[in-house]
């Protein structure tokens, strides 16, 4: 940080990541990298909620989409192995 803002920092350390998040998240993530040190503390703390309640939102949504896939996958599995026990015998 010797050579740069926060907020540059910030984004470099989002774009170098190796994460599972989607690109809608990486969007909001360097977003919030703009508004680092551009603003008085209350703005950034502002900022942060803002950030936190949409990623919190999106973390609801994902759990969501695992619980339905899971159920998916564990159907997909047993019909497959009836499947195969059936063509063996």
């Amino acid at each position: 940080m010797e050579h740069s803002s926060a907020g540059e920092a910030w984004e470099q350390a989002v774009k170098t990541s190796e994460t599972n998040l989607t690109k809608e998240d990486i969007n909001v993530l360097l977003m919030l990298s703009k508004m680092l040190g551009q603003t008085d503390v209350e703005g950034q703390i502002s900022q942060i909620e803002v950030t936190e309640t949409f990623l919190e939102k999106q973390i609801a949504e994902a759990v969501e989409e695992k619980n339905k896939n899971e159920k998916l996958y564990r159907k997909l599995g047993t019909t497959i192995g009836l499947a195969i026990v059936i063509i063996l015998i």
